[in-house]
């Protein structure tokens, strides 16, 4: 045990577990596992570890969990507590027979103080009752754990449907029930020892005023006082620079006489000339770390360390972003790790946030979901904003005993999360349904912007206006005519419509677009038999997410040879999608679209869906395409073919988009048209003197004969003042769909 404020004995390793699928062995009076434990049959289980990936892999339901340990001696100014930093779901807890309490929620933290029952010197027993059940109604669901349970990315059971298996809908007959919901002791557990007057909770609220040359610095302190009366209390806070060279600020050191129990404490200083959190492409990401010491009649009982940044963010009604005052573009995914949290680990979430940063995104959205603090902490460093959903996903019962859980569920994730400078934004409840708008997701509004007021709050991440969204809707009609208008999902080219289309989509941000496709073939062999994979067993692909039907409908004309013929068709359809809509969307920016995140990032275990990443880290060919479309300099080309009074002419139009908060001068663009056979019939250079920053510029269009061929295809280049490459880029230019050849998504054969 280290010999600091407070010590700790790791309770990690291989504990005892009993199943119980049922919830038998407790009983209404005679609970065998904890006061009869000889009579069953235990076996070895590591913790910490989802139970699925420790041995018991296609168990749901009821696992006991038993370990014994010595205790050392109890000292007399010191107490101690039983911690679990996470269990996954539901859990009950006893020590030497005595019922400490439950917790429900499978991110945060939790702990019991057993400082009268525990057994110093000596052997203890622990005890963990967990449950981690498959729901029975996912439309009406009573556990809040959002996509980490209940996803179209997840396992589920499909069929050769005309409708999207995968996509719940009031039309569809094959609502997708879960396969699996992880379960388990999944992160670390230990006895703490630690003062009798100890911190709680740490909070800080920077606040920028004075054109962001000052910030006052809003600091709310938790104390637990377990003295029998009360204590002369002397908090002293220290704030240092992180990760950069800088000014240390210390605080006049803050007196109070606590009472026994817990309270509160708020405190308030000035920086000036604070040093800002940005983004990578905007600036440096500075940190700062508090350091928070307690004094409790005159000795030091708890000090803790906060990292925060220092940064303010708004978003407008036209969902237009800004930080610390400077306009900035979303480009970004949809991420989730992996279903199993706690196969992740710092360095694959290294792995992760550095690819997030070679395909030049500055936002990540989490996906109904909380990952581990490693990511947040990597997020913090490296300048990535977060679009943070809570972990409610789709349709959830709507009982007031929910939803008064959903409530505590909810305090406590934006608690947890809070002090995190990359977290932007607060999203409450992803594609709910229409009886969760009108309840529990008014209840989740207005809880989230009670506990946090400088972050934007939104209630449903499918749904943007230019106002306030309806508190509630009377019909179910009215709800889904409201989708129809203030759509955020850009799914053009896979759920309706053509690839084509994108031109004529002006949403005002994007949370959700992209396609299925095919991971690489060692990557597939990893998952899926020789025999399933060629010749194709499409019963076996549509298990792993395969949505075989949309395939069908986009792509299905194409005769395939071979499994990499089919890998290629699905990946490089994904390639012209993203490269289309990315580039058709960008050129748009803050007209006016204020942001893309794209869907999604990477599988979140063994499948075939919309990620460009696949579950072993493969990149998929689309991950580069997206990584070209969202560079931050950016050079691109839209047109039209038309035919007119002279003839048939090919219209191009050259664009430059500027996402740096700086300009360039002097730059060139070169660019080359030819026709479908590959003749020369054009090319173009042109001078740019200014580059404006945070710009979107488009030049003098070309208009030139086209004797034959339906398309022309330009490729073109942007060079620095010393003739430097900066980037390179293609486009294929074909004729327009007009306007009501553009397909509805409501109108669409494959429903939503």
């Amino acid at each position: 045990m280290s010999r600091e404020c407070r010590e700790k004995l790791s309770l990690n390793g291989i504990w005892k577990c009993v199943q119980d699928e049922d919830d038998q062995l407790e009983g209404n009076i005679r609970n065998k596992p904890v006061y009869h434990a000889e009579e069953l049959t235990w076996t070895d289980i590591l913790v910490p570890a989802h139970w699925q990936k420790a041995g018991y892999e296609d168990f749901q339901g009821v696992m006991w969990y038993k370990v014994t340990f010595r205790a050392p001696p109890q000292k007399s100014d010191k107490m101690f507590y039983i911690c679990f930093d996470a269990v996954d779901y539901y859990s009950e807890v006893w020590l030497n027979g005595v019922y400490l309490g439950t917790h429900e929620g499978d991110f945060d933290a939790f702990e019991f103080n057993v400082s009268d029952f525990l057994h110093n010197g000596e052997e203890n027993i622990l005890i963990v009752k967990v449950t981690s059940e498959l729901d029975t109604r996912p439309e009406r669901k009573k556990i809040a754990k959002g996509g980490l349970y209940h996803w179209d990315c997840l396992p589920v059971n499909q069929e050769g449907l005309t409708d999207c298996p995968e996509v719940p809908s009031s039309v569809n007959a094959h609502y997708p029930n879960p396969l699996i919901n992880p379960g388990g002791i999944w992160k670390d557990v230990y006895l703490e020892e630690r003062g009798k007057v100890h911190i709680e909770h740490i909070q800080i609220t920077p606040y920028l005023k004075d054109d962001y040359k000052k910030a006052t610095i809003y600091l709310d302190v938790e104390l637990n006082n377990n003295n029998s009366k009360e204590a002369k209390i002397d908090v002293e806070v220290s704030f240092l620079p992180h990760n950069f060279r800088g000014k240390i600020y210390r605080w006049k050191r803050q007196s109070y006489f606590q009472r026994p129990g817990t309270s509160s404490y708020s405190m308030t200083d000035q920086l000036s000339q604070p040093k800002l959190w940005w983004t990578w492409e905007l600036g440096f990401p500075h940190l700062y770390k508090a350091v928070i010491e307690v004094w409790a009649n005159g000795v030091l009982v708890d000090k803790k360390i906060q990292i925060f940044g220092i940064k303010e963010i708004k978003m407008d009604e036209n969902w237009i972003f800004y930080l610390n005052g400077t306009r900035v573009f979303i480009r970004g995914n949809n991420y989730l790790s992996d279903q199993f949290l706690s196969l992740m680990t710092k360095e694959s979430y290294q792995l992760d946030v550095q690819m997030m940063l070679d395909a030049n995104m500055n936002t990540t959205r989490l996906f109904a979901h909380a990952e581990q603090e490693e990511f947040y902490q990597l997020c913090n460093e490296k300048g990535i904003m977060v679009f943070q959903d809570l972990p409610f996903q789709w349709g959830y019962e709507s009982t007031g005993l929910f939803i008064k859980r959903a409530e505590d569920v909810a305090r406590r994730f934006i608690r947890m999360l809070y002090n995190h400078p990359s977290i932007i934004l607060w999203s409450c409840h992803s594609e709910s349904r229409y009886h969760d708008y009108n309840k529990l997701d008014n209840m989740l509004l207005r809880v989230v912007k009670e506990l946090d007021s400088l972050r934007p709050v939104i209630k449903n991440s499918v749904l943007v206006s230019e106002e306030e969204l309806p508190h509630y809707f009377e019909t179910l009609d009215d709800f889904t005519n409201y989708i129809g208008t203030h759509l955020s999902v850009h799914w053009v080219g896979w759920y309706w419509g053509k690839i084509e289309d994108a031109e004529f989509y002006n949403p005002m941000f994007v949370t959700e677009y992209g396609t299925q496709s095919i991971p690489n073939e060692d990557s597939l062999k990893k998952f899926m038999n020789q025999e399933s994979l060629w010749p194709v067993n499409w019963e076996i692909y549509r298990t792993w997410g395969f949505q075989t039907n949309i395939y069908q409908t986009m792509m299905g004309s194409v005769m395939t040879q071979s499994l990499q013929d089919l890998i290629n068709i699905t990946q490089d359809y994904q390639v012209q999608f993203y490269k289309e809509h990315t580039e058709a969307l960008r050129r748009k920016k803050y007209n006016q679209v204020g942001g893309l995140l794209q869907f999604h990032f990477v599988n979140t275990g063994p499948s075939i869906d919309w990620s460009i990443i696949d579950y072993y880290r493969q990149p998929k060919k689309a991950y580069f395409a997206m990584a070209k479309a969202f560079e931050p300099l950016h050079l691109s080309f839209n047109g039209d073919i038309t035919e007119g009074e002279l003839g048939r002419t090919a219209t191009v139009i050259p664009w430059i988009i500027n996402d740096y908060n700086v300009a360039f001068e002097n730059y060139e663009v070169t660019y080359k048209v030819f026709l479908e056979d590959g003749t020369l019939v054009d090319q173009q250079k042109f001078s740019v003197p200014l580059i404006e920053k945070d710009s979107v510029q488009s030049f003098e269009s070309l208009t030139l004969p086209v004797a034959k061929g339906e398309t022309v295809t330009v490729t073109g280049q942007l060079k620095d003042m010393n003739g430097a490459l900066i980037m390179e880029n293609d486009k294929v230019i074909r004729s327009l769909p007009s306007e009501d050849e553009v397909q509805d998504p409501f109108k669409s054969p494959i429903r939503l």
